[in-house]
């Protein structure tokens, strides 16, 4: 059962796919999860590539999806609790890729298997212990997890990103923003200082290794894994990579003020981060033009 990924080391998105607008659904889903559902569903294991259908064999299946971009199943079996994500071709190849290397930090789940077939891709991965951000009471206590959250993006930030098969995340996201920002002139023109000001804001993000560190990517309450507040691990890793750290520090405070429903909690996130690890004024561009395109 070949995981494949020494095929796919230095591939990245297939040429001509917008990350941004490819996923913007799903990543939307994503950020504005609450408590995952499962509905147990019967499943014809023969509709799976061979090699994935020994692990669901005599299993119990359960409909766990949050977005129209991938199914996802949970695996409930004897001894083992897995997710099989279903989604279009090279469509979870990057997302697989990222899991693998921060299973190597012991920071994500194991990658059991990833398959592909003529129209689809397969991602299986080990369910980790414990419960998401949103879920398992965590949100009774919002200042410890605002506080655990902040922490845990700071100890995610201080790994090594040696050999990170995705080196130019920044430089991805800021192809994006500007794409963005040409279709959407009503946006840009109502930007404080328009256009320029706006494109001006984007090139003074890019040309700099200075902020890069290992990044999440998608850092939202549903992607933190944690057991009473002590970080287990983090799942949808597909838009991580080195980058701008002010990038996770937007979505974690995004994140905080939606699934809270209000700003309280900011900062103590950022002051459990750390203040003196990030730039206010860069993150305040980062918070500009993200909230503009989004």
């Amino acid at each position: 059962m070949n995981r494949q990924f020494i095929l796919y080391r230095s591939e990245g998105v297939p040429r001509g796919t917008s990350l941004f607008y490819r996923t913007e659904a799903g990543r939307l889903d994503g950020r504005y999860g609450g408590v995952m559902k499962r509905v147990r569903i019967p499943f014809d294991i023969k509709t799976l590539p061979v090699s994935l259908q020994p692990y669901i064999q005599a299993a119990a299946v359960y409909d766990s999806s949050s977005s129209e971009q991938a199914k996802t199943l949970y695996i409930e079996g004897a001894s083992q609790r897995m997710f099989l994500k279903i989604a279009k071709r090279d469509e979870l190849k990057r997302e697989g890729m990222m899991s693998d290397y921060l299973y190597g930090k012991g920071l994500a789940p194991k990658v059991m298997a990833y398959e592909q077939d003529n129209g689809h891709d397969y991602l299986l991965t080990e369910a980790l212990q414990g419960d998401d951000g949103v879920s398992g009471g965590h949100l009774e206590d919002p200042k410890k997890l605002a506080a655990v959250f902040g922490e845990s993006l700071r100890y995610l930030h201080s790994l090594s990103a040696a050999d990170c098969p995705f080196p130019n995340r920044t430089a991805e996201l800021l192809k994006e923003y500007q794409e963005s920002l040409m279709s959407k002139s009503d946006k840009i023109e109502a930007f404080p200082g328009g256009r320029e000001r706006a494109l001006s804001d984007l090139e003074k993000l890019g040309g700099t290794a200075v902020h890069d560190v290992l990044l999440h990517g998608d850092y939202c309450l549903p992607n933190i894994i944690m057991r009473d507040f002590r970080l287990e691990g983090f799942v949808d890793l597909g838009y991580g990579g080195i980058g701008d750290l002010h990038y996770d520090l937007y979505w974690g405070i995004w994140t905080l003020r939606y699934n809270l429903s209000c700003d309280d909690y900011k900062d103590i996130f950022l002051n459990h981060y750390g203040r003196t690890h990030f730039d206010a004024e860069r993150l305040a561009i980062w918070t500009a033009l993200t909230d503009m395109i989004n």
